[in-house]
């Protein structure tokens, strides 16, 4: 039996790794084989593509990243931190051009907790820092830290044509809770955020500078959405 073998990388390919249309690469650090199109490298099989990850001692994280209208990206987000102290911030984004310059735009976030189960909606209008109301919600003692869990997509929008895109919407749901607890306090906060401009950065600050070691993993998916 003859064997085919392909190109092979622990990365994702690129354009400049494949010279011909129609050839194959197999990425074996992830597992996922990619075939080279007429413009852009393509995944073969499976709904989302992973095509970003971070994990590290950092109580935030600043990354560039070019968002391609052509997709629709879900950004995954898990922040701790081991401290005892009440963490009293909430996360906070910063949508940027690639060259690090701020987009502007308007947020909103509606969240409850299982303390008091206060219903509660902020928002804001032409601003450049975009917050999500999710800060830790004082209940039991903490004894092993806090971690919030978000979890929202980006989708481009649409203004005169289909490759005219000048707005961004985001949108998803966060949730803070206690570390290593049978009584976890539960914060939940869902939100949405509209921006101006050419995406090609993300400044994602969860406000849990309140232990040693603060720790965060952020991960990037994308769908073709034509």
């Amino acid at each position: 039996m003859a064997t085919i073998r392909v190109k092979r990388g622990t990365t994702t390919p690129t354009t400049s790794n494949m010279s011909y249309l129609g050839e194959l690469a197999f990425d074996y650090n992830n597992e996922a084989l990619y075939a080279r199109g007429s413009s852009s490298v393509i995944k073969i099989g499976g709904e989302l593509e992973k095509v970003y990850f971070y994990q590290g001692y950092a109580y935030y994280h600043s990354l560039v990243y070019n968002f391609d209208p052509d997709y629709i990206y879900k950004v995954h987000v898990i922040a701790g931190t081991q401290s005892t102290s009440a963490d009293t911030s909430d996360t906070y984004i910063y949508y940027r051009t690639s060259s690090n310059s701020n987009l502007y735009g308007s947020y909103v976030s509606h969240h409850v907790n299982t303390e008091d189960t206060t219903h509660i909606n902020t928002s804001n209008k032409n601003t450049y820092r975009y917050y999500i109301e999710d800060s830790y919600q004082s209940g039991p003692a903490i004894t092993s830290g806090i971690t919030k869990v978000i979890d929202f997509e980006i989708s481009p929008t649409f203004h005169s044509g289909y490759t005219d895109t000048n707005q961004w919407v985001a949108y998803g749901k966060s949730i803070t809770t206690n570390n290593a607890q049978n009584d976890a306090s539960i914060k939940m906060a869902d939100f949405a955020h509209s921006f101006n401009g050419n995406l090609g950065a993300l400044y994602i600050n969860p406000g849990m500078s309140v232990g040693s070691p603060d720790s965060i993993s952020v991960t990037i998916y994308r769908i073709r959405r034509k």
